[in-house]
């Protein structure tokens, strides 16, 4: 027994320095912690506390962006062709959000947006804390009347405000030129023309919206307040005035741009009833030959740039963009690239005569088939003995045949270098974007392109071909407009442009002036034009090929018909005038997809803009006040 209890006392005796230990490791420890928290307090208040001063004023301030309405766009005659007209947004506070799911759901059923654009949008600006972020533009009366009396009790930090938004009073005149505004996407922040600019902002994204937004576009301004805990304001901090973009004037006669949108739809019309039922699209183009200014500009089928306002729909944009829709977006004065057909050969007899390959006297004998080659070329006629002047008239093609042979023969690349001279294979430089360069073939292109060995040869059908706009060849109605633009005005290559002036939004003062003033000679000598605008003067009589539609009109035209074959499609109607002959004024080119033959289709079609341009010419651009200096 005795020796049992002194087990025990001696187990005890142990135990003790055990339970000191841990009674001295949970005091370290407690001192420990202290340490830890007091270091944290001075760090907060001494070391961070300015910053977290900071960040609690800003959760309490808040900017009210105010953006700057962006500037008129007029026609020459000071008519507005885009103006602006107040709209409703709505925006998100998102620190005030006390359920942002649900809230967000919620708000996302009432204005028709997914909550996954929602936060997209919020998203960008997540950097920015105390701002409110625009999230829907253009809101319905239906939807401001329900989120008004909602908004205090189930969207806290949902606020409604007053937005510019851009108007169209013409609706859908000028579509393809005046382009239309969208709120900047990630890439194109990167972009170094968007430096300055910052995610939510609205920049244009096509037409003269793009082209002159730097001008269009203008400071937005906005207000600090201070908002109490329920985000509601209680003083406001400072404000700065948002200050409107400037106003641009355009080229465009807003009388001229309509009556050549509707002669287009004419023309459409015309080619059904000739049974080209397949006839679904047209592209014509006015400008004044001696300084490049565009009157009018239409593309068919077109859009309605109202779509766009305040964010285009998903459903709209997939309706503009379907494969049966035929390209309503694509402006075909500029982008759109077809084999320009008879309307080449006043570049192939420029280049004929000035490269010595013919002379005005040269004569070649048509009688219906060119059978020089292992392969036949037909002509539309039988002609008989031509010149260059009849070849012209008649628009024959055995005449060009030979020519183009010629060329090959001599290993000339005579008929390209013209082309590019003429202002082929390579952009106007006209003040939109999109544009494209077109092609004129050669045997380098054919060695980059060619899949076999026979592809890449440069044979003396290709010559032959290119002769009368076939083949590879391919060219935009502005091209063709600018060409006829320097024969009609004596060899001065224009640069075909839209705009005119950049104004001050209040005085209408000139800040800038729009117009190029580089211009190029075509090279031509006085002799060969002469010769090419007499054949193109008696193209236009009764019995040619654009048989009585110019029978009784004044002032007299000068022209060339075009027909223009295509794979796997009907041919395609061109026609290129200019007049009055004497003393040219006015170019019109004309193109009718699928429309058939240029003198049946695309001829009249033309007469139509001609009637509309003599009946009421545009007037003189109104010049703005100079600016000083």
């Amino acid at each position: 027994m005795s020796s049992f209890l002194s087990s025990r006392k001696r187990r005890r005796e142990r135990k003790v320095p055990s339970v000191a230990f841990r009674i001295g490791l949970m005091g370290a420890m407690a001192v420990l912690l202290f340490a830890v928290l007091f270091f944290r307090i001075w760090f907060l208040q001494v070391l961070s506390g300015d910053r977290y001063v900071a960040m609690a004023e800003n959760n309490r301030i808040r900017f009210i962006p105010e953006e700057a309405t962006r500037g008129i766009i007029y026609d020459r005659n000071m008519q507005p062709l885009v103006e602006n007209r107040a709209g409703l947004a709505v925006t998100v506070f998102p620190p005030a959000l006390t359920d942002p799911d649900r809230e967000l759901a919620e708000l996302g059923q009432a204005i028709g947006m997914s909550v996954e654009d929602i936060k997209k949008e919020l998203a960008q600006h997540q950097d920015d804390t105390y701002r409110s972020v625009v999230i829907k533009k253009d809101i319905t009366p239906e939807q401001k009347s329900f989120l008004i009396e909602r908004i205090p009790l189930y969207f806290p930090g949902v606020d409604i405000k007053k937005y510019p938004l851009r108007d169209y009073p013409g609706g859908t005149a000028a579509a393809h030129i005046l382009g239309h505004v969208g709120e900047i996407d990630e890439a194109e922040l990167t972009d170094p023309r968007y430096l300055e600019y910052k995610a939510g902002d609205e920049i244009g994204k096509d037409g003269v919206e793009f082209q002159y937004d730097q001008y269009l576009r203008g400071i937005d301004g906005g207000r600090e307040v201070e908002v109490d805990a329920a985000g509601r304001p209680k003083r406001e901090l400072g404000s700065s005035e948002a200050v409107p973009g400037k106003n641009v004037v355009l080229t465009i006669d807003s009388g001229m741009q309509q009556a050549t949108e509707e002669a287009l739809v004419y023309g459409i019309g015309l080619a059904h009833e000739k049974n080209y039922t397949a006839a679904n699209g047209a592209a014509a183009v006015v400008m004044n030959p001696d300084n490049g200014e565009i009157y009018a500009m239409a593309s068919y089928p077109t859009f309605d740039p109202k779509l766009w306002v305040g964010g285009i729909k998903e459903p709209d944009y997939a309706a503009l963009t379907a494969e049966g829709a035929n390209d309503p977006l694509l402006n075909r004065v500029i982008a759109g690239q077809y084999p320009p057909a008879s309307t080449f050969k006043a570049v192939t007899a420029m280049a004929g005569l000035e490269e010595g390959v013919v002379t005005q006297l040269t004569n070649f004998t048509c009688t219906g088939e060119w059978d020089v080659l292992s392969q036949p070329f037909k002509c539309w006629g039988v002609h008989g003995d031509v010149d260059v002047r009849t070849a012209l008239v008649q628009s024959c093609d055995t005449y060009f045949y030979n020519v183009g042979y010629r060329f090959y023969k001599a290993e000339s690349l005579g008929i390209q270098r013209w082309a590019g001279q003429a202002g082929f294979g390579r952009p106007t430089g006209i003040d939109l974007p999109g544009e494209a360069a077109g092609r004129v073939p050669d045997p380098q292109w054919k060695q980059e392109v060619g899949l076999t060995e026979i592809d890449r040869m440069w044979l003396p059908g290709n010559s032959v071909n290119l002769s009368i706009g076939q083949g590879d060849m391919l060219a935009t109605p502005l091209q063709l407009a600018t060409s006829y633009s320097a024969i009609a005005n004596g060899g001065l290559m224009v640069r075909p442009h839209l705009g005119l002036r950049v104004e001050d939004y209040r005085t209408g003062e000139q800040l800038v002036n729009l117009q190029p003033e580089e211009v190029t000679q075509l090279g031509a000598s006085m002799e060969t034009l002469r010769a090419i605008r007499e054949g193109l003067d008696q193209a236009t009589d009764p019995g040619t090929t654009v048989g009585d539609t110019f029978v009784g009109f004044s002032p007299s035209v000068a022209g060339k018909t075009g027909t223009a074959q295509v794979f796997g499609k009907t041919d395609y109607a061109w026609y290129v005038a200019y007049a009055p002959v004497e003393d040219p004024q006015v170019v019109v080119a004309v193109l009718i997809e699928q429309g058939g033959g240029g003198g049946a289709v695309a001829a009249p079609t033309a007469r139509r803009i001609l009637e509309a341009f003599f009946a009421h010419p545009p007037a003189p651009a109104q010049g703005g006040q100079a600016a000083n200096g």
